[in-house]
């Protein structure tokens, strides 16, 4: 027996929720504070600092192309490094964008911190799914995906609920307060994940070359503008409306996300093919009632009830598929998907700021729904 044999069977004991937990915690600090969090206190900010929704909208944009250099900071340091620092190092950088964020007093500041915590996520996300396929048993794989993938839900939840109990200039101190969260979890990670390398074999065909992977890359593309261009406006748009629900209905739209736990399940009985169809779908239906949230709080209310579900079904999807297709390289293949999902999110906040500006919000979600819809065409998956 191979030594590579028996470090895989000496390690594949363990159940979902024991990394699926600290994962979920992960990604809630980094997707759901560090990065969608910019788009909860959009207005917030727009009040105090000014600026057009094209030029804040620029800000996220930057973020997410400084993720990029993360990526391959990640992509280098698979096989050569355990999961432990590249995801320590990500939450940190959480953590210290966030206590920027909280400590601005200009522009420059916030944009910098912006910049810095939207790094986070493209450092932890893909080292987990090394973690998941050495650490936990196969039946339970697919369940610690969906878990850890899931945690934006509860951090957006988590955000929206604090940011209506603190009003005004108290957003300091809620990003003040994730910053030390951020630290808690960094600790937690440093503790609990592997720090040896994964001893992992080549691939036998180039990640590139492997059937499927293009679609699963076009797919990853749309679901990151599509995902961004709605999580940097969402909360412009319901407090159009009524300035006093929209963190309200921000974490109304994590708690539905937690159907995205059931995603492993769902692609088991019902099969990825539909279960991303209807992901689209609903997400494209969110997107229109966005749009029409400013005519009353029972629009803004569907829309974020339908989004919260579609986008974290939708998110999981793309994990589980990775998972299935670059199995003997985990974190290079979910880094290649994070990398074009990254591309794609980079792109939608500038870009729906820009027709938000020209063409006015209705028309851009009615834009961003159709994107949606047409992503449908490329089918990431056949299996079940």
């Amino acid at each position: 027996m191979s030594a590579t044999t028996v470090q895989v069977d000496d390690t594949r004991g363990a159940t979902a929720w024991r990394f699926g937990l600290p994962g979920l915690a992960t990604l809630a600090v980094c997707f759901g504070f560090a990065r969608y969090g910019y788009g909860l206190f959009l207005p917030r900010f727009q009040a105090e600092f000014g600026g057009s929704a094209g030029a804040l909208g620029a800000v996220t944009s930057a973020g997410y192309v400084l993720g990029l250099v993360a990526l391959g900071g990640v992509a280098w340091s698979s096989g050569r490094l355990g999961a432990r620092w590249p995801v320590a190092f990500g939450v940190a950088c959480a953590a210290a964008g966030m206590l920027m964020i909280g400590l601005a007093r200009g522009p420059v500041l916030l944009a910098a911190g912006v910049a810095v915590a939207g790094t986070a996520p493209c450092w932890v996300w893909a080292p987990y799914a090394d973690v998941v396929q050495d650490e936990v048993r196969p039946a339970g794989r697919r369940h610690a995906l969906a878990m850890i993938s899931t945690g934006t839900t509860f951090g957006i939840a988590v955000a929206g609920s604090v940011a209506a109990l603190v009003p005004g200039a108290g957003w300091r101190v809620v990003w003040l307060a994730a910053a030390a969260a951020a630290l808690v979890v960094t600790g937690w990670n440093l503790r609990v994940l592997p720090a040896r390398p994964r001893q992992a074999t080549e691939g036998r065909a180039k990640l590139f070359a492997r059937p499927g992977v293009g679609r699963l890359l076009v797919a990853a593309t749309s679901f990151g503008l599509v995902g961004a261009a709605c999580w940097s406006f969402a909360g412009v748009a319901v407090t159009a409306g009524d300035p006093r629900i929209g963190p309200l209905l921000w974490a109304l739209t994590g708690l539905a996300g937690a159907a995205g736990l059931a995603a492993g399940l769902l692609v088991r009985t019902q099969g990825l093919r539909r279960v991303y169809v209807a992901a689209q779908v609903v997400i494209a239906a969110a997107s229109v009632l966005f749009g029409l949230a400013a005519c009353g709080w029972g629009f803004a209310v569907a829309a974020a009830v339908l989004y919260g579900a579609g986008f974290m079904t939708g998110g999981a999807l793309l994990p589980l598929r990775s998972a299935a297709l670059f199995a003997d390289r985990p974190t290079r293949g979910f880094s290649l998907v994070i990398v074009f999902n990254t591309l794609g999110a980079a792109a939608g906040p500038a870009a729906f700021g820009f027709v938000v500006d020209h063409a006015g919000l209705t028309t851009a979600f009615v834009l961003t729904a159709a994107l949606a819809l047409a992503s449908i065409a490329v089918l990431p998956g056949k299996e079940r």
